[in-house]
């Protein structure tokens, strides 16, 4: 059943549609991505204090890639494990100011060093660029680890849906390229089949928040047409091969359409024997991870993870 949180989140959106707001996917892509950023900066709980923050950039295959990192509180001094996250939005929508409570609060809770990365979005940037910037990201990082206060043999990925899709791609590019790659994945209802339709992306295609009219919206500005969507880089479900990936946490949400893929995700990797720690939040629905202020259960999944990672990492 569908908590009373996210059931009155959803009759909010309902009510402004039918007062005349307009449906996101009708509109362009550049007024859409200003209106949604700032409702979302808006649909987080208020930034926890972090032990240090600042910004960068580095020089990534299409021009600078912005970053924040985020030290927890109460970091002793020295290298630490650390997320380099990717945030959530389609690959349209999103940037580091949306996801800003929430890296704060993961930081806090795992007692790890956050990276947030401002990948470049579509339709500006089509794929494969966000996944490009994804895997520059993790590569720099890991190459500069003392520059950051990085622990080099401690570096996991993660991020949310669009993020979340890009987290696990990072992971199989760089086991493919023999490569050091991540000691952990964190996937938050990641997007991990474009190729078909699964039960759950049919069952809540409209009234939960990320519509089917929604993801075509992001796939239009995303994908360009002709793309094979069985390419590893769009659904890194089809893989043959999940062994030598890193442990996991991954997160599904049950009224979200990404639901049946993200367990689909997990069971592979739990049957290659990748140590994976699987929770699927039933009541609830896509984005709840970040909208805190409104949805209680998205800071008890933000708790739930950092824990999880904090205890891979020992801290």
């Amino acid at each position: 059943m569908l908590d009373a949180e996210a059931r009155m989140l959803l009759d909010l959106m309902e009510k402004a549609a039918q007062d005349g707001r307009p449906k996101l996917s009708t509109l362009p892509y550049a007024v859409g991505r200003q209106a949604v950023d700032k409702m979302s900066e808006d649909s987080e709980a208020d930034p926890p204090q972090v032990g240090e923050i600042d910004d960068g950039d580095f020089a990534g295959p299409g021009g600078k890639v912005r970053f924040r990192r985020y030290r927890p509180q109460g970091a002793a001094a020295g290298p630490l494990p650390t997320l380099i996250y990717y945030h959530g939005g389609g690959f349209v929508i999103g940037n580091i100011e949306t996801h800003d409570s929430t890296c704060r609060r993961l930081a806090n809770k795992s007692r790890c060093q956050v990276m947030s990365i401002d990948y470049r979005l579509s339709p500006e940037h089509p794929f494969p660029a966000p996944t490009d910037d994804g895997v520059a990201a993790f590569r720099h990082i890991r190459d500069n680890a003392a520059t950051f206060g990085a622990d080099p043999k401690r570096l996991a990925v993660g991020g949310d849906s669009a993020g979340g899709a890009i987290a696990a791609v990072v992971c199989q590019i760089l086991r493919d390229a023999g490569e050091q790659g991540p000691a952990f994945q964190m996937l938050i209802y990641p997007a991990t089949d474009s190729s078909k339709q699964s039960a759950s992306r049919v069952a809540f295609a409209e009234g939960y928040f990320l519509t089917k009219d929604l993801m075509d919206w992001f796939w239009k500005a995303y994908v360009p047409a002709g793309t094979d969507l069985a390419d590893l880089r769009l659904s890194p479900l089809l893989a043959k091969d999940f062994k030598g990936l890193p442990p996991a946490f991954v997160l599904t949400a049950g009224y979200d359409p990404l639901r049946d893929e993200g367990r689909a995700y997990a069971d592979r990797l739990i049957e290659a024997g990748i140590k994976t720690t699987y929770v699927n939040y039933p009541g609830t629905i896509h984005g709840f991870f970040s909208l805190t202020r409104f949805l209680s259960q998205g800071l008890k999944a933000n708790d739930e993870a950092a824990a999880v990672m904090g205890a891979h990492f020992g801290t």
